[in-house]
């Protein structure tokens, strides 16, 4: 059985992308990706909304981000493909 070869995804122009990939000399991981006419602060905003820590106030307690909570369920992170497209004007 061969290695899965991973690459850094490539976006679009308007497009917002997250996909499992691999940056060079970096290990492979969930990689963002945005064309042209995406400002980069979104992309910031996915990789928040995909890895970024939930406080809960209730129990003053941080949870898990919601890539470690899909993990613990047991789903496949490899597989893991998301992408949007920015209204045209």
């Amino acid at each position: 059985m061969s290695k899965k070869r991973y690459r850094a995804p490539k976006a679009k122009d308007g497009e917002l992308k997250a996909q499992w990939g691999k940056l060079p000399y970096d290990n492979p991981n969930l990689c963002y990706a945005w064309g042209d006419g995406i400002p980069k602060c979104d992309g910031r905003l996915l990789h928040y909304m995909f890895a970024g820590k939930r406080y809960s106030p209730i129990d003053k307690t941080w949870d898990d981000s919601f890539i470690e909570e899909l993990e613990k369920r047991g789903y496949d992170l490899t597989t893991l493909k998301f992408s949007i497209q920015k209204k045209s004007r």
